[in-house]
């Protein structure tokens, strides 16, 4: 296929020694090979893809591309960290370590709307497989990664002061710290779910010898035709 020449317009093939012009349009020949594709060939993928668009075609479980090994593996590490990770150090008046998870069976029970918000995110991100229903549901996503966010705000701003009768020491671990990164982190990386929109499918026209676009096949006219008089009309 190497040693065969082409019309970049008519697409008549040619060997190597047999032409360098095309003699019906009368310019260079070209390599087959670096040609671009004919028109038929680009009008036959662009209606492969309007009718599966690659927004729409369905993906792997096991592929993590458009945020969605991001949003999982921030998903995990935060549910680790309400569990495991402590996040306060309690001196006074009793001494203990409390994580998130021990503070939510606790008296402070909405801290649980973090962890269930983690868990339906992990069921979301792995059920979405096309990139238009990832795309769909970024609102829901950062709202739930702000989720844990804002419990932290109001556990900080409504933690117990010390008063005259009872006198509390703690002192925040780093396992809050952590908890508050990920879930920042994860308000960002639902903003990216799924990526940006795919560019429309390229389409391209033929070249003409003269420079301007026209139809591949034209109609052609018999010379005899053309030039044969009208009948008379016989009065």
């Amino acid at each position: 296929m190497s040693r065969l020449l082409a019309c970049p317009f008519c697409r008549e093939l040619f060997e190597a020694k047999e032409a360098e012009r095309c003699p019906e349009c009368d310019i260079p020949l070209s390599p087959l090979e670096r040609l671009p594709p004919s028109l038929e060939v680009v009008e036959e993928q662009a209606a492969e893809w309007e009718r599966s668009p690659a927004e729409d075609q369905t993906r792997s479980w096991l592929d993590f591309s458009g945020g969605r090994g991001w949003l999982l593996a921030i998903a995990v590490c935060s549910l680790v960290c309400f569990w495991l990770a402590p996040w306060v150090h309690i001196t006074s008046p009793t001494t203990a370590t409390r994580s998130g998870y021990s503070l939510a069976r606790g008296s402070i029970g909405w801290l649980w709307g973090g962890a269930v918000a983690w868990l339906v995110s992990i069921a979301l991100v792995s059920s979405r497989r096309s990139l238009r229903q990832m795309r769909g549901i970024r609102p829901i996503l950062m709202l739930f990664a702000a989720m844990t966010a804002s419990e932290i705000v109001m556990l900080v701003c409504l933690s117990p002061k010390s008063s005259g009768q009872v006198r509390y020491v703690y002192q925040w671990a780093w396992g809050l710290y952590l908890s508050l990164g990920l879930s920042i982190a994860g308000v960002l990386a639902a903003l990216r779910f799924g990526g940006k929109p795919l560019p429309q499918a390229p389409r391209h026209e033929a070249a003409h010898p003269h420079g301007a676009a026209q139809p591949q096949a034209e109609a052609r006219i018999p010379l005899d035709a053309a030039t044969s008089e009208r009948p008379r009309v016989l009065h």
